[in-house]
């Protein structure tokens, strides 16, 4: 490695636009050396694993879990997002829906159906299974991982296992509304896909368990379009334009 420089878009070594494949090759990566099997690599030969792309998020994530007292999802969301240690696109995404879902209910005292608490290693535990979904998966696999994260606070809450039947169902229907809302024609943006995620979980957490978070992500209200390439600016419902 010749550059110290991280970049935070795109490629993390050199900032080209990285190669979306159809075929996976093997790749080493650049950080830790670990070879990979991967359709997503940089045109100049860099290639980052998701582990090592997302390894100072998941920390701040993990402080965040601790430590964040705010009550509100979205200023959670915001918060990391912001972080230096937040690529503009990146599996910590799929970790950070559950993560702002999890720390406000545990922040505003809210219980689980059965009494019990929500608590620090719960949410560390939607952490981790958020970061379990490879970066990329919108594209190739036809489901979104921040669309995911909200079924994944959904089956916290709830306790669900593949054994539950009701709670496996209203998990999957927190992830289903997510990605409805992300039916939209465009191009991947991990910002949207989060809003669209803690809005999915939000309304379920509302409509079916009487459980107010305070507002959803509202339109127009994205402050991180100058720092995306690929951004679809009106056509996204979060467009904001520039500052007047």
């Amino acid at each position: 490695m010749t550059n110290n420089k991280v970049h935070n878009i795109a490629c993390m070594m050199c900032g080209a636009d990285l190669v979306y494949d159809k075929t996976a090759t093997e790749h080493t990566c650049s950080y830790c050396g670990e070879k990979e099997s991967s359709l997503i690599y940089c045109p100049n030969g860099h290639f980052v694993c998701d582990s090592c792309h997302s390894s100072d998020a998941l920390g701040f994530l993990e402080i965040l879990a601790e430590r964040d007292k705010s009550l509100d999802p979205k200023d959670i969301a915001d918060r990391a997002m912001s972080h230096p240690s937040f690529k503009f696109h990146g599996p910590e995404h799929h970790g950070l829906v559950p993560a702002a879902i999890l720390i406000a209910m545990k922040n505003r005292g809210i219980t689980k159906p059965d009494g019990s608490s929500i608590t620090n290693e719960t949410i560390l535990e939607g952490i981790r299974r958020g970061m379990r979904i490879p970066g990329g998966f919108c594209g190739y696999a036809g489901t979104c991982g921040a669309c995911v994260g909200a079924g994944v606070a959904t089956a916290l809450f709830l306790d669900s296992t593949p054994t539950k039947g009701p709670e496996r169902t209203v998990a999957h229907s927190a992830t289903t509304k997510a990605l409805y809302m992300s039916q939209d024609g465009l191009r991947r943006c991990c910002k949207r896909a989060t809003y669209f995620g803690l809005t999915a979980a939000m309304d379920l957490l509302r409509t079916d368990y009487n459980i107010d978070l305070g507002e959803s992500p509202e339109y127009r209200s994205c402050k991180y379009s100058t720092r995306n390439r690929d951004c679809e600016e009106q056509s996204c419902p979060y467009f904001r334009g520039p500052a007047s």
